[in-house]
């Protein structure tokens, strides 16, 4: 073997190490449904249906009415507004920014790259990601924000966990919270939301 060989392996060797190291939700998505809505390769993306919806993101649509596709994540709890500050995709402020969260993981002492849930510390790959979110059957509520932080949700639960989300203060008011969501801080009904690589348009914007 002459010596270029030599580096070419060596450098596939790397390359294969240096491989995506996908987070705790992508992982649990796969094994559940055998796919990820909104991944980056079409061997691991979840075809997704076509349904009414005045989505903003243009669409290679066979006909002339509005187009939808169905979202995959819906919030299983209320879902809250998060403060300002430095998080785990540095520091950002709530007040101004279309921001969310999603779950750090069911490690939240000792995190490490693998425990992170779509984010944490150690795991930033998804941070400033686009997210496409509106109230669950109300897809004329859609709003798109990008990924800011990582937030635990008091859950260890994956299938939890890695379906919740949540909103800096401005993406929150966007929602036109009704008086009872302002006065408990939480929106209520649920939220439907995906990385916005549905149909793999957009594949930077897709989860790891």
């Amino acid at each position: 073997m002459n010596r270029f060989s030599v580096f070419l392996c060596l450098a596939l060797s790397i390359a294969a190490v240096k491989a995506t190291e996908h987070t705790t939700c992508f992982n649990f998505f796969m094994k559940k449904d055998g796919c990820v809505h909104s991944s980056a390769a079409n061997s691991t993306r979840c075809q997704a249906p076509p349904k009414d919806d005045p989505a903003p993101v243009q669409q290679n649509a066979k006909r002339s009415e509005p187009h939808r596709v169905d979202r995959r994540y819906n919030s299983q709890k209320p879902v809250f507004p998060i403060g300002s500050g430095t998080g785990n995709c540095g520091l950002y402020d709530s007040a101004k920014e279309l921001g969310v969260c999603l779950w750090s993981g069911a490690e939240q002492t000792n995190p490490t790259v693998q425990t992170a849930g779509w984010v944490n510390s150690l795991k930033t790959s998804n941070c400033g990601k686009r997210i496409y979110i509106h109230r669950t059957g109300k897809p004329d509520t859609v709003q798109y924000a990008k990924l800011v932080d990582g937030c635990s949700f008091n859950t260890t639960v994956l299938d939890i966990g890695c379906t919740q989300i949540g909103l800096s203060i401005q993406l929150f008011k966007k929602f036109n919270p009704s008086e009872k969501e302002q006065t408990d801080q939480l929106l209520y009904g649920g939220l439907t939301w995906d990385f916005d690589n549905l149909h793999g348009q957009s594949t930077q914007q897709a989860p790891v």
